[in-house]
């Protein structure tokens, strides 16, 4: 079956459909975000409050987003340079909900995975794909898109675990290389995985 790709800018999709990347992208990543004990649609509401409140960017993320029907079923998020350097402040309205713990847990691990780029360079924030769908290409389908959006002396980046060989394959089979390993040990901790990889492709 055919799939289109909607590139929209973040800000630009209703709630329910930034709901829907979130979920995807916590029920991909579920590993990373398995130390906090709250339920998929605690973790949504967080997600979506720290980016109404507390993003860093002024530019929105780009979204490429694949669905099936009205289901949010491929996605991969792509952050610019920015210019903005506001102060964060701790959102201690979500602690009193949620409990200072798992609100701490959530801001380290983000900012441990957080990456400014530089200029003429896009940042692959994350490529996710839903369970059911996978093996059917969709992966593919969302890195030659961002690719052809990618202008000539432009680079696409993105942070990977070293461990995770089926998306270190897939990024070397269309062009990524590896430009250096990295050990975040505060994600050892957080995430269970200090080994990532820093890769680039460019036009």
């Amino acid at each position: 079956m055919k799939r289109k790709i909607t590139i929209v800018d973040r800000d630009q999709l209703s709630e329910c459909e930034k709901r829907g990347v979130f979920r995807l992208l916590l029920t991909s990543f579920s590993a990373k975000f398995a130390s906090n004990r709250l339920t998929l649609k605690e973790k949504v509401d967080i997600l979506l409050y720290l980016e109404q409140h507390y993003a860093s960017q002024k530019k929105s993320p780009v979204d490429y987003i694949v669905k099936d029907q009205d289901e949010i079923i491929g996605v991969l998020t792509i952050s610019e340079k920015t210019m903005d350097s506001r102060k964060k402040n701790y959102p201690f309205e979500l602690s009193k909900k949620y409990g200072f713990l798992p609100i701490f847990k959530y801001l380290l691990m983000l900012s441990a995975l957080e990456y400014s780029p530089q200029d003429k360079e896009q940042y692959i924030e994350n490529v996710a794909v839903h369970e059911r769908y996978q093996r059917q290409g969709i992966a593919k389908f969302l890195i030659l898109a961002a690719q052809a959006e990618v202008k000539t002396g432009g680079k696409l980046s993105l942070i990977v675990s070293a461990n995770n060989q089926q998306a270190v394959g897939l990024y070397l089979k269309y062009g990524f290389s590896i430009v250096k390993k990295q050990r975040v040990l505060i994600l050892r901790f957080l995430a269970n995985e200090p080994n990532w990889l820093f890769m680039e492709w460019s036009r």
